[in-house]
C-alpha cells in the first residue's frame, strides 16, 4: 500500500477511484481482493485516522501552494467537491478509512467499484481528468 510520504501525495486524484470504507480492517480486506484482481498494492492508498487526515489534507494546510489553491477553489465553489471533502474529513475523524485506487480503464473501474461495493463502501467516486463520476449505485 502507498506510503504516506510527500512524493505520494496527489492534490487531485486523477484517474483514481476514491471511497470510504468502515474501518482499517475492511480496507485491508479490500486491498487483498484488489491484489487478487491484479492491482498493485504499491499503488493503492489506504488513509486512516489523524495520519490519513493529515496526508489527504482536505483543508489544504499541510501541502504546497497548488493544494492550497485547489482546496480554496473547492471551498469557494461550495459544491459537491466541498461536500465530499467534508464527508472524507468526518469519516476519518470517526475512524473510517479512505481508499484511493488507480483505475485507468473502464474495466479496471468496474472491478474496483464492484469490490468496494461488496464491502459496503460509500462515496465511491471516479476522478477522471476533467470530471468526477459517482459510482455508488452503478451496476457493473
Amino acid at each position: 500500500m502507498l506510503a504516506h510520504i510527500k512524493q505520494n501525495f496527489e492534490t487531485y486524484p486523477t484517474n483514481r477511484i476514491v471511497a470510504i470504507v468502515d474501518s482499517k480492517m475492511e480496507a485491508d480486506e479490500v486491498c487483498c481482493e484488489l491484489m487478487d484482481a491484479g492491482f498493485d498494492s504499491a499503488d493503492i492508498d489506504e488513509s486512516v485516522g489523524k495520519e490519513g487526515l493529515q496526508f489527504l489534507d482536505p483543508d489544504g494546510r499541510n501541502h504546497g501552494l497548488m493544494t492550497k489553491l485547489i482546496r480554496k477553489w473547492q471551498f469557494l465553489a461550495q459544491g459537491e467537491e466541498l461536500k465530499y471533502l467534508n464527508r472524507i474529513k468526518k469519516g476519518l475523524k470517526e475512524g473510517h478509512a479512505v481508499m484511493s485506487v488507480p483505475a485507468l480503464t473502464e474495466s479496471s473501474r468496474n472491478k474496483v467499484a464492484k469490490i468496494l461495493r461488496s464491502h459496503h463502501a460509500e462515496g465511491i467516486r471516479y476522478y477522471g481528468r476533467f470530471y468526477v463520476e459517482n459510482l455508488d449505485s452503478k451496476v457493473a
